[in-house]
């Protein structure tokens, strides 16, 4: 049931679009917010798209049951409730005949305005980040995703990929949020993404001195800077998509768990603390601790993004940039991969070899596959 609060002359409906973090460390979310004027100082419900009519006649009849009646109170809710039982195409209509009567009390004027501001709220349709990450009440970027928030492990001992769907698109900046990208440091690359000395290497090395400043690479809040094994001095900031980036083997930490960096703020110092034979910027980039390939979503020569968007798939326990133009295909019911195969006239090996797969792998309703560019 909703719960009832009390608020002033002024009503703020914000929209959550970044983080901020207070003075004890702790990211809090950063607000864009409209504001709606009322008459009086006797608006105290804020209505939400999900309150259904029985909802309002719920806490109306709890309210008529007290001792002392607040009558105002019950006015304003009964007005919701008239309200909801309109559909919302009908609201402007509605309204307007409110409005073209030649009296209306001003306790209904702002019932009214405080309805359709949060109803016009919640029926905007999302933009930037929001489009691609569900809504979350939570102070940390993108919990969603998560659900914790560790200070201590740079990445997880297991990845979260169990519950994820085939796919997953992102967007990687946003201009009208001013969530932009800023290359962590622009040397050579001397080391790439892939198996190297009988294990995988989760990143790229980037050549440079020790002392050189190495930036953050899109907007957050640091997740770790801690020294730790084999990373030596890292840090981990954790993004507003979702995305996660790892910087190894610093010589000094510039920044701490909690803050709030933008692209191209200095977070450390290179160096080649921990298992590094000399002064490089080892650069991750993960999505629920699985890594991804960090040359698939930036052009280390060029120092930009290779795309404001991106599509990634599940490959076992890595994620993958799907490219631009890839045909896919999501499964349904009676699928197998010998019928996929003829319906996009391509072979089961075809299928196989691009999502990583075995013939015999048992397909799930809804799962996306890769089937030819």
């Amino acid at each position: 049931m909703p719960n009832l609060k009390l608020f002033g002359l002024i009503l703020l409906f914000p929209f959550c679009l970044s983080a901020n973090v207070d003075n004890n460390g702790i990211s809090s979310a950063r607000y864009t917010a409209s504001a709606v004027v009322v008459y009086n100082a006797d608006a105290r419900f804020i209505p939400n798209i999900s309150y259904s009519t029985a909802d309002y006649t719920h806490l109306i009849d709890s309210l008529v049951r007290l001792d002392t009646i607040p009558v105002t109170l019950v006015n304003q809710l009964n007005i919701y409730r008239t309200l909801s039982l309109r559909k919302p195409d009908e609201l402007g209509a509605v309204i307007d005949s409110i409005f073209e009567s030649p009296s209306v009390p001003k306790p209904v004027l702002t019932a009214v305005n405080i309805y359709m501001t949060a109803m016009v709220e919640s029926l905007v349709p999302p933009t930037g980040f929001a489009v691609y990450i569900p809504k979350d009440e939570s102070p940390y970027p993108a919990n969603f995703f998560y659900g914790d928030w560790n200070t201590d492990i740079p990445v997880p001992e297991r990845n979260n990929l169990a519950n994820f769907d085939s796919t997953l698109t992102l967007r990687l900046t946003d201009e009208d949020q001013n969530c932009g990208f800023v290359a962590p440091f622009k040397g050579v690359v001397t080391s790439n993404f892939g198996w190297r000395y009988g294990r995988n290497h989760n990143g790229i090395d980037i050549d440079l001195e020790v002392w050189d400043p190495v930036r953050a690479a899109f907007p957050g809040v640091v997740r770790v800077a801690k020294n730790y094994k084999g990373y030596g001095r890292v840090v981990v900031i954790r993004h507003h998509n979702g995305l996660e980036t790892l910087y190894a083997h610093l010589h000094r930490f510039k920044v701490e768990p909690g803050d709030e960096v933008e692209a191209g703020d200095v977070i450390g110092l290179g160096g080649s603390s921990g298992n590094s034979t000399g002064s490089h910027l080892h650069f991750e980039v993960r999505f629920q601790g699985a890594p991804i390939k960090p040359s698939s979503l930036i052009d280390f020569k060029n120092h930009r993004l290779r795309s404001e968007v991106v599509t990634f798939q599940k490959l076992g326990a890595y994620l993958a940039v799907v490219p631009q133009g890839v045909r896919m295909h999501e499964v349904r019911k009676g699928d197998y991969l010998y019928k996929i195969a003829q319906t996009h006239g391509t072979s089961v090996e075809k299928i196989c070899e691009l999502n990583q797969i075995s013939r015999n792998q048992i397909l799930s309703v809804g799962q996306k596959l890769r089937v030819g560019i």
